[in-house]
């Protein structure tokens, strides 16, 4: 069976144990038996990424989990937002793909005039560049009032009500400026949605809301089966460092992760 890691962002602190139990029971009924997954943490706090600083930090945590984890996997997803996908993909061998990435690359096929919602305003414009980047320039990102923080979504795993009063506000609103789709900016909106059984706008039961963990999920395998037939990123677009590049990445990523490098791995 395939092995799947997905990676998550942030450093999985205990006190939101509980929606990281959730996020990993609902990316393996995603899987459905079609892939063995592995929900796995970066080891370094980088503190979010609504920063310049933060992000470069974010993407340098993704990105030496994802050299780390590549070895004992077929496939690999960033199951965030905001996630360094090229470099992620230039510098392992197997299929990979990230929230953003899905979004661009399947919104434009299932729906004419998506919108994303995501957590907070200051996140907006920073979703809107990478989706312009990832070939979806033009799709609109928005965020509901008041924004809300790790522990509000906690909290909802148990007690959904508000969080998704929230969201669907700012959904039906994307749905009055023509909206035929919305999706949960957001990889934990997505699980707790599901879990909840919020799958559809309020008022609006044809306008679906969409989770970016599915979308993922299914581009994935996808690129997995591409990659079966002989279909792969191209040796171009996605250069892949090699010799002494190759190992001085991996040595920066060990340092960062916190991995022993070989020569200092004790007897």
């Amino acid at each position: 069976m395939m092995r799947l890691t997905w990676i998550e962002a942030t450093v999985g602190d205990p006190a939101h144990a509980p929606l990281w139990e959730l996020l990993a029971a609902h990316v393996e009924r995603l899987a459905a038996g079609r892939a063995q997954v592995r929900l796995r943490h970066v080891d370094t706090d980088a503190g979010g990424i609504r920063t310049p600083a933060n992000r470069l930090l974010s993407d340098a945590a993704v990105l030496a989990t994802a050299l780390d984890a590549h070895g004992a996997s077929d496939a690999i997803v960033v199951g965030c937002w905001g996630a360094p996908t090229a470099a992620v993909r230039d510098a392992v061998s197997v299929p990979v793909s990230t929230l953003t990435d899905a979004v661009a690359r399947t919104a434009g096929s299932l729906a004419r005039r998506a919108a994303v919602i995501t957590v907070a305003p200051v996140l907006a414009p920073l979703f809107a560049d990478d989706l312009a980047a990832h070939g979806a320039p033009g799709l609109p990102v928005t965020a509901y009032a008041p924004e809300s923080t790790l522990a509000d979504v906690t909290r909802a795993v148990t007690d959904p009500g508000d969080l998704i009063a929230r969201f669907d506000t700012a959904a039906r609103s994307a749905v009055e400026e023509g909206a035929d789709a919305v999706i949960a900016g957001c990889a934990y909106l997505g699980a707790l949605f599901a879990a909840h059984g919020y799958t559809a706008v309020g008022g609006a039961p044809d306008v679906p809301v969409w989770d970016p963990n599915a979308l993922a999920m299914e581009h994935v395998l996808s690129l997995a089966r591409l990659a079966e037939a002989g279909i792969r990123p191209t040796d171009r677009g996605y250069p892949r460092p090699h010799g002494d590049r190759a190992r001085a990445l991996a040595a920066a990523a060990r340092r960062l992760d916190g991995t022993p490098s070989p020569e200092r791995t004790p007897a």
